[in-house]
């Protein structure tokens, strides 16, 4: 419980319980040494007012109690401590409370009562006295434990704060403090420098491999589109030219979509788009992966859901899922079933084995076809489009074997 505490409630539960065990441990120590020497000091008591009456009483003399004790034999014993071993005893009789000592005397039962009532009161009052003496500390204790709390973290709570304003790493506070939070402002500035050097590299890569490959896909797209021209008379050729230009066609607008991916969602300029378009174009384009297998595709929308992303991103996320299924599935049937806030893609392939379920979404994570070529990444880069576009993915377990992933997305 207190691991999801904060960390300031946990430093006043500390003291908290500390205080608590603390009067614990006082209490019962004195509770006991107070009836010990309490029993001990009565019985005593008791003891030399026994001997003295019956010392007296030999002698044939007035034989004086103090007040609120009584001596007791034979018929004038009551009940409820008639059958009581011979010792000190406390028995409450009604509402009273008695201090009770039996003897044995030549074979006889005799009694010093003593009424302790008075007493009960006094020691009712101590006993309040004590608990509202472990009320006040622990109360004590948690004033202490909150003032102390809000002092200790208080230059841990400015650099979390700092980091979470996204304050540049240099300008941490604490880092030049030689104690444990000096140490880890700098561990964090060093983190956050270096992940911000990282993403740099990594955007500037990736727009600059984009900007490169742009310039020899337009000569390829443009000799691709010259050939289909001119292959009219050549019907035999104009398929294979055809899906060379359709295929470079592809691989520019993924090439687009990843640059927009090296951005970061806030400065993406997105628009409304319909998602039943781009699943049928995704649909088109994985036809030839079919190779005339007997495996039909099947698109299910009641009615058209808009999303706000840049379509080039959504075409990423739906089209490596569709490549997947039509790969992975010999016979049967790859479904879409596009609802309002999901996109459904199952398929009545092999599946996936439970030892790849677990690591399904990491870089280089393949299934156990080995006869398809692939590198491993298409579901990782699934899913960073996904979370790029605030969406979510899940893999669902399919009654009638197959894969079957979910997109729960953000309908506009």
């Amino acid at each position: 419980m207190l691991r999801n505490m904060a960390i300031r409630h946990r430093i006043t539960a500390a003291y908290v319980i500390l205080a608590l065990v603390l009067c614990a441990v006082f209490s019962s120590a004195v509770l006991v040494t107070f009836k010990t020497v309490e029993r001990e000091l009565i019985e005593k008591r008791l003891g030399l007012e026994f001997d003295r009456f019956l010392e007296r009483k030999r002698q044939g003399r007035a034989a004086e109690l103090p007040v609120g004790v009584q001596f007791l034999q034979a018929a004038t014993i009551p009940v409820p401590i008639l059958n009581l071993p011979a010792g000190l005893h406390e028995v409450t009789i009604g509402e009273q409370s008695f201090h009770v000592l039996v003897r044995m005397v030549a074979g006889e039962r005799l009694v010093l009562v003593e009424d302790t009532s008075q007493f009960e009161q006094i020691e009712a009052t101590r006993l309040m006295a004590l608990a509202a003496a472990i009320v006040a500390c622990l109360l004590l204790a948690l004033f202490l434990g909150r003032i102390t709390s809000s002092r200790v973290i208080a230059p841990l709570k400015d650099l979390a704060d700092a980091v979470q304003l996204g304050i540049a790493p240099q300008a941490f506070p604490s880092l030049n403090s030689t104690d444990e939070i000096g140490v880890l402002a700098r561990a964090l500035a060093t983190r956050a420098a270096n992940l911000d050097q990282f993403l740099v590299r990594e955007r500037l890569f990736t727009g600059d491999v984009s900007h490169e490959l742009r310039t020899p896909l337009t000569i390829i797209l443009g000799a691709a589109e010259l050939l289909v021209a001119n292959l009219k008379d050549r019907p035999k050729l104009e398929p294979v030219a055809e899906r060379i230009r359709r295929v470079t066609v592809d691989t520019t607008e993924r090439v687009a979509a990843l640059l927009l991916l090296s951005r970061s969602p806030e400065v993406l300029d997105t628009r409304l788009t319909a998602l039943s378009p781009l699943i049928r174009q995704e649909l088109e384009r994985c036809a030839p992966l079919l190779n005339d297998r007997p495996v039909t595709t099947r698109l299910d929308v009641k009615d058209e859901v808009w999303v706000l992303a840049r379509p080039e991103l959504v075409s990423i996320a739906i089209g490596n899922l569709l490549r997947n299924a039509c790969q992975y599935t010999e016979r049967g049937t790859v479904t879409v079933r596009l609802e309002t806030n999901r996109i459904v893609i199952e398929d009545s392939g092999v599946g996936l084995p439970e030892s790849v379920r677990s690591r399904l979404f990491e870089r280089f994570v393949r299934g156990h076809n080995e006869s398809i070529t692939g590198s491993g990444l298409g579901l990782s880069i699934v899913k960073r489009v996904v979370e790029h576009l605030g969406w979510d993915i899940q893999l669902e377990d399919s009654p009638g074997g197959g894969s079957h992933f979910t997109l729960l997305i953000q309908a506009s």
